[in-house]
């Protein structure tokens, strides 16, 4: 078992890359200078390989995997007042094992319900860049951590990436991940596996056996207590969204989200974004999704009105540039979507917002210079409004972890 003293640590400190936010993200007028991003400064964090976020109970949860002095580490560390301060770091993995090895895109992820919290990792195996998922829960917010069974059984590589990881109202943690236990060599397979207590995982299911080796996938609980899964699939290379376990206990194929029809040989290394808001009674995904296709490149919404069963026209957002994206809703009638836009000097990130369920979307507004090295942003719906992350890449190397600074 794991343990640390947890202290309220300052994590201030200004970045000059030139910042604009939308005001109207926290409900003011549009296009409100907010002042410049901040570096999120945490004890002992020399860089940053990946992190994940999430939002419970007006609490910001946070999992960090960087280098921690000499090696790299896992963290935990929360924020209970919108992203001013910050908790110490708790570190999950201990100093004598393998170091992680996750890293952006393919993050650690975490899943929050009331102080039972799950977190999952890939940690460093026999071969290079490989290794096996790694598991530890808390039962008292975070406090204090135990190892779980490492959920993908029957592995012989023991080599498990990508994992996607949520928690649905009745507190069961549900984990999907990649990995290649057929020996495809081109292709992985996607499995799931759920578990109440994230200690303990039920067999797992293969999800589609040929699937892209290297997209992260998003996995959202819906109100039957189903989950749904956005992925991108291998030929073509679409996007694509499974439902289950429904009845008795199938999955439903419901095929591609946004552009459908791209076949390309290789690996994007791009993924999607995928939130369940509530409208009226019913359920709404909403989906954001990009494509490579040569007659439609760039990055699409999508929304269901019937979990998936039927899209409507995908919203282009941004232009054929725009790329890596997030997705968050405060209501069902309020959504805001990140992304970012490569240009001839760096890559910037975007903010769009609708207040009407998707029907209508805001003019993209860029959150940093158009010369900065941003990658794979994060946006989280807060109770003081929206709070986007993204990670720079430093001008000597390595990256950083940015966020907006707070706003009402």
């Amino acid at each position: 078992m794991l343990s640390a003293n947890r202290k309220s640590l300052v994590a201030w400190t200004p970045l000059s890359v030139g910042f604009v936010l939308l005001g109207c993200l926290a409900g003011g007028s549009a296009d409100t200078a907010v002042g410049e991003p901040v570096v999120v400064a945490v004890a002992g964090l020399e860089e940053t390989r990946s992190f994940d976020l999430v939002v419970e109970q007006g609490v910001i949860h946070g999992l960090l995997a960087g280098r921690f002095g000499e090696r790299d580490r896992v963290a935990y560390l929360h924020s209970a007042d919108g992203g001013k301060t910050w908790s110490e770091p708790t570190f999950l993995d201990a100093e004598d094992e393998a170091p992680v090895i996750s890293r952006r895109g393919n993050d650690a992820r975490l899943a929050v319900h009331d102080r039972h919290i799950v977190a999952v990792w890939q940690q460093r195996g026999e071969l290079p860049g490989t290794g096996p998922l790694t598991v530890a829960a808390s039962a008292d917010g975070g406090r204090t951590w135990r190892r779980g069974r490492n959920p993908a059984l029957g592995d012989p590589l023991n080599n498990q990436s990508y994992p996607a990881l949520t928690v649905g109202e009745d507190g069961r943690f549900h984990l999907v991940w990649l990995d290649d236990r057929e020996e495809n060599g081109n292709t992985q397979g996607l499995r799931y596996a759920t578990s109440s207590d994230g200690l303990h995982w039920s067999g797992q299911t293969t999800l589609d056996s040929a699937v892209c080796t290297c997209c992260w996938t998003r996995i959202s609980t819906l109100p039957d207590r189903s989950v749904a899964v956005l992925y991108r699939d291998a030929d073509p290379h679409d996007m694509r969204l499974l439902r289950g376990p429904v009845g008795d206990g199938q999955w439903l194929d419901l095929g591609p989200v946004g552009v459908a029809g791209w076949h390309f040989t290789g690996c994007p290394h791009c993924g999607g974004g995928l939130v369940a808001t509530g409208n009226d009674g019913k359920t709404v995904l909403h989906g954001v999704a990009w494509t490579g296709k040569d007659a439609s490149p760039g990055l699409f919404y999508a929304r269901s009105p019937d979990l998936g069963e039927h899209w409507e026209p995908p919203f282009f957002l941004g232009d054929g540039r725009s790329r890596e994206s997030d997705i968050a809703a405060r209501s069902g009638s309020d959504l805001a979507i990140v992304f970012t836009r490569a240009g001839a000097d760096g890559t910037a990130v975007y903010v769009v917002r609708s207040r009407d369920a998707g029907a209508h979307w805001s003019a993209p507004v860029a959150l940093t210079s158009p010369k900065a090295s941003a990658d794979h942003p994060r946006i989280v719906a807060t109770p003081w409004g929206y709070r986007v992350f993204w990670t720079i890449t430093r001008p000597g190397g390595g990256k950083i972890l940015v966020m907006a600074p707070p706003f009402s």
